[in-house]
């Protein structure tokens, strides 16, 4: 079979750049050390950003208007670089030290605080939400300092990020202290200073373990894909009797399996290989470009998806308003556009494929607002199927590996 051969091809791939004769026995033992898999302890750190993701879509939904989709944006990046700054804390050193783990649970508990406050982080409770983010960046700024001293290398370079790391946190504290429009302009400008940080510093020095940033990451598309779920069950717990219901409940469900199935189907594995196959300063601003930023869009798209595909499950047999549109069919066009973005940069290849699903998933919009739930959730359950077809029936090749 064509994939069996490039799993194989893949594997040789990876065996020749570990043999061939261009690297020393220390680049071998670097490349050895990078062979990190993600641990329980970061999947128990995730356990809070699950819950804090979920509240994000109980913040729009308390305000759906076009504001509320904005601060639930707001919230969104600041949650997703929050998460963001610890999965580069842990991509290379492992934090087994019982100071590193204690620091870790700390974060937890801040970043628990903050996620309860966020629905409320526009009103009464932004000074708590607030204070909580700032605490989770302190403790990040510990743990650098933790590293600085156990492993120089890996967190000398970080530590350059520090003023931009607490900046945009203690703009949060002072929006608190803020009537709107000031509280949202200031979420702005905290949230330009982090997403700004790593292109105006550079990420010399920065160390990149491929497997461990590529399984991460994949693993945050999972905990976005499950919001989706848990709404689609709720938007069918009072209504299950209903066939058309029942239909709708399936349509989502096979709409969550194709954005999966688009993310982690056939080039999945080129995603590693690619990573593998750069030189180190190339190999972090990939990472960066790649993951850090191109992977906001994918879990955008996933949480707007969820926001609305309770209400469309719930009232399968009616049109749904424009904004509700927009987040379910708006949705997955923008998992798709964002995938595109993710592989242009990551192989250098147009996926047309995707791009023609965020294409046709845009078009549903107008026919959500004047066709039924159901009608809509068939749409784009079409769309997920014909891209998984085309891509199943092509075996689009893996993008190439040489640096850009």
């Amino acid at each position: 079979m064509i994939l069996g051969n490039v799993e194989v091809g893949e594997v040789g791939v990876e065996q020749s750049m570990r043999d061939d004769g261009g690297g020393g026995a220390g680049e071998q033992a670097a490349e050895d050390a990078s062979e990190r898999s993600v641990g329980t302890l970061e999947l128990f750190f995730d356990l809070v950003f699950v819950y804090a993701m979920s509240q994000v879509t109980v913040l729009m939904l308390a305000h759906i208007s076009w504001a509320g989709f904005g601060r639930g944006l707001l919230t969104l990046g600041a949650v997703w670089w929050a998460w963001v700054c610890y999965a580069w804390l842990t991509n290379i050193s492992d934090h087994a030290g019982s100071a590193h783990r204690l620091l870790i649970f700390l974060a937890m508990a801040a970043m628990l605080v903050a996620a309860v406050g966020l629905p409320q982080a526009f009103g009464a409770r932004a000074l708590v939400f607030g204070l909580a983010f700032l605490a989770v960046r302190l403790i990040h700024v510990a743990l650098l300092a933790l590293d600085v001293r156990a492993e120089a290398d890996v967190g000398a370079a970080a530590l350059r990020l520090v003023p931009t790391l607490l900046i945009g946190p203690a703009l949060l504290v002072a929006a608190a202290f803020v009537d709107t429009p000031g509280r949202e302009l200031l979420w702005i400008a905290a949230a330009v200073i982090d997403f700004s940080g790593p292109v105006l510093v550079g990420t010399a020095g920065w160390g990149v373990a491929p497997s461990y940033v590529v399984e991460r990451h994949g693993q945050i598309i999972i905990i976005a894909l499950g919001e989706a779920i848990v709404e689609v069950g709720a938007g069918a717990k009072d209504s299950l009797g209903r066939p058309v219901v029942v239909i709708a409940v399936l349509l989502a469900v096979l709409i969550a399996a194709g954005l999966w199935s688009s993310y982690f189907g056939y080039l999945r594995r080129g995603a590693e290989r690619r990573l593998r196959g750069t030189g180190d300063r190339e190999r972090a601003r990939l990472a960066r470009d790649s993951y850090s930023y191109l992977h906001l869009p994918l879990v955008a798209g996933v949480v707007f998806f969820a926001l609305r595909v309770h209400e469309a499950v719930a009232d399968a047999a009616r049109p749904l308003p424009l904004l509700s549109a927009v987040a379910l069919a708006g949705g997955v066009a923008l998992f798709f556009l964002g995938d595109v973005a993710y592989r242009w940069r990551d192989h250098h290849q147009l996926a047309v494929d995707r791009l023609l699903a965020g294409v046709g998933a845009s078009v549903l919009i107008p026919v959500a607002v004047l066709a039924p739930a159901l009608a809509t959730l068939a749409g784009l359950l079409l769309v997920c199927l014909l891209q998984t077809s085309w891509e199943l029936w092509r075996h689009p090749a893996i993008g190439p590996v040489d640096s850009s």
